[in-house]
Formats: C-alpha cells, sequence, structure tokens
C-alpha cells in the first residue's frame, strides 16, 4: 500500500530513542548543583557567619573525637594484645554498644545536618535509589557528631594496627565501615517508619500514650521493689540484638582481636547483608513517602471545642504556640524516644560507678536529663518562627505585643521541655530505683533554673538568625549552622554555670547546695529573663521584614 505520492506508508523518520543517562553523572552533577547552592548561600549577608559556623562545629568535634580516639585506641591496643576474656571482650562491647546509641539517639533527637528531600528531586532525571544513598552520606559528611564517632572508630582501628599488624586489618576495616553503614541505615529507617506512622494523629496518640502508660506500669510494678526492672533487663540479652549493628559488630570484632579471622567472616556477612535489607528498607518507604505528595506535618484536626481555656490574651497566645509544638512530628518522636533513652541510661550507667564516688555522683546522670530536655526541644526556642511561614504575618498584623508573642513560644517551649524531662525521669526511676527527695528537688530546680537563661538567649537567635524549617520527622535544617553553633555556646555556658554548684556539692559532700546553687541561679536567671523580653521585642519589631523572608521562603 502506498501514499498518494508514491512514498511508502509510514515513512516518517523514526524518532531516537534518548540517550540512557549516566547516573553516576547524574549524581556528579546534583552534588555540584548543592554546592553551587550552598556557595550562593555563603554569599548572601551572614554567609560569612555561617560558614564560620560550619567550620568551628569541625573545630569543636575533631579536636574532641582525637581526644577520645586516643582513649579508644588505647583500648583497643590492650584488647588485641590479651585476644581473649573479659578483658578483649568489654571494650570492644562498650565500643560499639556505646557509639550506636548515643549515635541512635543523638541523631534522633538533637543532631542538625544536610538532608536531601527526595520528594522534591522525583521531578529530576536522577536514580532515585542513588540519590537516597547520596543523601545518606551527605548527611553523615555533614554532621559533626557523625565525624565525633567516626574519629573514635578509628582510634580503635589505629590501636589494633599497632598491637597486631597484619593483613586482618583489612577485614577490621569493613568490619567499622560496615557498623558506621549499619548505623546510619538504621536511623533513617526510625525516621521513616515513625515518619509513616505519626502522620496519623491517632497514631501518635495511640504511641505516646503506650510509652507513658508503660511506664506508669513500671512505676506501679517496681513501687517497694528497687530494682526489679535492672535484674529482669541484666537478664535479656535477647535485646542485644535490637541495637543488631552492634551486636553483629562486636562478634565480629571479638573473633578478629581473638585472631579467629574464619570465625569473624559470618559475622560480617550478617552485618553486610542486615546493613542492604536495613537501607533497601528506608528507601522503599522514603520513595512510597515521596511519591505521595504530601508533607511530612499533620494536619489539624476540627474538633469544634472551645480551645484549652487558658485566661486571658497571653493564654490564647500559649495555647496556639503549644498546639504547634505539639503537632510537630519532631515532638511526638521526642516523646517517644526519651524515656527508653533514660532507662537505658539508668540500667547502664549508675551501677558502673563505684560507692566511693559518693550519693551526688550516682545521681548525676538522671539528673542531666534536666539539661538534655531542653536541648532536645532546642529548635522549639533556637528557631522559634521557623514554622510561621506566610502565617507570621499575623504577628504584626493582629494586635498583640511583641514581647507576648515571644513569651508565648517561650512558655510552650518550656512546658513541652518539661514534659519531656517528667518523662525521662518516670522511666529512669522505674529502671533504676526511686531517687533520694533531695535528688528530685535539685533535678528540678536544675530544669527550671536554667530554662530561662536558655530561652532568653534563644530569643535573640530567633530573631536574628530565622530559618524556614520543614514539618517533618528527619532531622535536618531546623537550624543553620549559626543557629546550631549558638546553642552549642549557650547550652555549654549554662552548663558550665550550674555546673559551678555541683562541683561544691561533690567536694563537700553536701547534697542540698545543688538545690540551693541551682535555686539562686534560676531566680538570677528569672531577673535576667524579665529584663531580656523587652529588648528582644523591639528587636523583632525593628526586623520584622528580614524575618518574614526567611521563614516565608524555601527552607533550602
Amino acid at each position: 500500500m502506498t501514499r498518494a505520492g508514491g512514498g511508502e506508508a509510514g515513512a516518517a523518520e523514526p524518532v531516537p530513542a534518548p540517550a540512557r543517562a549516566d547516573g553516576w553523572a547524574t549524581l556528579r552533577a546534583l552534588a555540584e548543583l548543592r554546592w553551587l547552592l550552598l556557595l550562593r548561600r555563603l554569599r548572601r549577608p551572614g554567609g560569612v557567619a555561617e560558614i564560620v559556623a560550619r567550620v568551628a562545629l569541625y573545630v569543636v568535634a575533631i579536636p574532641a573525637g582525637l581526644a577520645f580516639a586516643a582513649l579508644a585506641g588505647a583500648a583497643s591496643f590492650q584488647a588485641v594484645r590479651v585476644g581473649r576474656g573479659l578483658q578483649a571482650s568489654v571494650p570492644v562491647a562498650a565500643l560499639f554498644f556505646g557509639v550506636w546509641q548515643t549515635w541512635t539517639v543523638v541523631s534522633l533527637s538533637i543532631s542538625e545536618r544536610d538532608a536531601l528531600d527526595l520528594r522534591r528531586l522525583l521531578v529530576y532525571p536522577l536514580p532515585p535509589g542513588r540519590v537516597f544513598g547520596y543523601g545518606l552520606v551527605a548527611s553523615l559528611a555533614g554532621d559533626p557528631f557523625a565525624v565525633f564517632w567516626c574519629l573514635l572508630l578509628a582510634g580503635a582501628f589505629a590501636g589494633a594496627a599497632v598491637a597486631r599488624p597484619g593483613a586482618w586489618l583489612l577485614l577490621l576495616a569493613l568490619v567499622l565501615v560496615a557498623f558506621v553503614a549499619a548505623t546510619v541505615a538504621l536511623v533513617a529507617l526510625i525516621q521513616e517508619v515513625l515518619a509513616r506512622l505519626l502522620r496519623a494523629r491517632r497514631a501518635r496518640e495511640l504511641l505516646v500514650a503506650a510509652v507513658y502508660l508503660g511506664v506508669a506500669l513500671l512505676l506501679a510494678w517496681t513501687a517497694g521493689q528497687p530494682g526489679t526492672i535492672l535484674r529482669v533487663l541484666r537478664g535479656a540479652r535477647a535485646l542485644r540484638w535490637v541495637a543488631y549493628p552492634a551486636a553483629l559488630a562486636e562478634g565480629a570484632v571479638r573473633e578478629l582481636y581473638a585472631g579467629r579471622v574464619p570465625a569473624a567472616l559470618p559475622w560480617l556477612g550478617a552485618l553486610v547483608a542486615a546493613t542492604v535489607a536495613t537501607a533497601w528498607a528506608a528507601y522503599r518507604l522514603a520513595l512510597a513517602f515521596a511519591r505521595d505528595g504530601e508533607g511530612g506535618a499533620p494536619r489539624a484536626a476540627a474538633t469544634g471545642g472551645s480551645g484549652w481555656r487558658l485566661p486571658g490574651r497571653l493564654g490564647a497566645l500559649v495555647e496556639k504556640e503549644a498546639k504547634y509544638v505539639l503537632r510537630h512530628p519532631l515532638a511526638t518522636l521526642l516523646a517517644l524516644v526519651l524515656p527508653p533513652f533514660a532507662a537505658l541510661v539508668a540500667w547502664k550507667v549508675p551501677p558502673r560507678i563505684p560507692p566511693e564516688a559518693g550519693e551526688i555522683v550516682r545521681v548525676l546522670p538522671v539528673l542531666g536529663f534536666a539539661l538534655y530536655a531542653h536541648m532536645a526541644a532546642q529548635i522549639f526556642w533556637l528557631n522559634a518562627f521557623g514554622w510561621e511561614r506566610g502565617g507570621g504575618r499575623v504577628w504584626f498584623l493582629a494586635p498583640v505585643a511583641a514581647g507576648e508573642v515571644l513569651l508565648a513560644k517561650n512558655v510552650a517551649a518550656y512546658a513541652f521541655s518539661a514534659g519531656l524531662f517528667l518523662a525521662a525521669a518516670g522511666a529512669a526511676i522505674a529502671v533504676g530505683g526511686a531517687l533520694p527527695g533531695w535528688a528530685l528537688a535539685a533535678a528540678i530546680a536544675l530544669h527550671a533554673g536554667v530554662a530561662p537563661w536558655l530561652l532568653a538567649a534563644g530569643n535573640f537567635v530567633s530573631v536574628l538568625n530565622p530559618r524556614a524549617a520543614a514539618n517533618t520527622v528527619q532531622r535536618g535544617g531546623a537550624l543553620s549552622p549559626l543557629s546550631s553553633l549558638a546553642g552549642m555556646l549557650i547550652v555549654a555556658g549554662a552548663a558550665a554555670a550550674f555546673g559551678v554548684p555541683a562541683f561544691l556539692a561533690v567536694r563537700r559532700g553536701a547534697p542540698w547546695l545543688l538545690v540551693a546553687g541551682w535555686a539562686a541561679l534560676g531566680l538570677a536567671g528569672a531577673v535576667a529573663y524579665r529584663v531580656a523580653l523587652p529588648f528582644a521585642a523591639r528587636l523583632l519589631e525593628r526586623r520584622r521584614e528580614a524575618l518574614l523572608a526567611a521563614v516565608a521562603g524555601d527552607q533550602d
């Protein structure tokens, strides 16, 4: 069959198939694009301060990591020389389980690092699996805490290499790399699972209720039986497999230190297989979440109720801010993570403190959660306007004073931190036994006393360096490097000031000095907060346009 013009039917020129994009080339282009975007951000006003803050975070993390790496290296050197027995196995277990639990908890609770939003990259011709892997590597390299822990592992490797040089060190290096990859993948999987669960309001409420009901039941069960849970947990060896990166890495390294290389291969193979499976599961969940096309924040439900009935105009502002905080997925995540972490500390740390150290030293790890609760909630007092977006304009249109706005945000952040602290303290008491009365009073004085200092300084950071943040459970982007550094300095300064009464109390063996000293510092902080609040309010009024431009823009 021919056309009227005599040509063949369908003689149109064939359309050439599009050339297949080189996946690695596109990833290089993505890395280059992120680098150019970073340079552009650094060239903007305030960019020099941002790069100085980024460098300063690593300047703090690297020397500290090297110091602890020397200790890890010395312990590893002794373990390799001994080869077998408790002198070899205990340092190995302490290294891997200690690094794993702190890495996981800090990554879920306070760590701020670079992160890729896979949902925004699906429109580009990029292999999503490689983009996800690139995001994990970027989050590892961009996290000063991760650099610190990697230095610890490098120190352990160096100590083993000095103790017994040989080809077995290649397997040891593979185990350490696999352990890091497994930990990063497991953190990503936990975040993705929680992100899916926390999207449903009822699921969030049920999860939080289950955790706190469990803590209440433990407290009721152990009433009058101190140490009951502690004895049960010591006998539950199966719990170690929940931390499979640490358990498998410990098994492999223990065999390598003993010189049994063939016996270490099954452990290494299991660790690699578990890492691949975990990363694949995290990737599939992240991809499904990205393809849903919905944000990570749960929608507020219209209940038709009359509100919380808090009195006055300030009460309405506090209710609004408290609902903002409670509806954020990270608030639920922290409520789920901190009580188990406190229970773990109460299980592991106090029993290892020698009795001759004194009663005050034995309760200091639990008292530390009074400060840690503020650190975990720092995104709400260091970037108080980060989730306002366009709604932030309401603060400058409604007839409310700027000081009342800041005060309402501070009250909501403190109330949330207090809830975290009470839950963590309850879990610690359920596992480790009741605390003395003076210890409870000291913990309350520490948490309440340090708050006005942190909140007063945080107000200035929130106004001077605001940043648009996403309502997602994945940490990253909620704070700029400059705000993170400022928060680190603020918390360090407060810890140093409140450490003086603790030092005097330990030296003199007088627990009452803790309560009196921390209460006095708290009263001074309340006065300082009252003086600083009007200055922060006037600064907020002057920086209205800059703040709105920052929080109403793109979080990247």
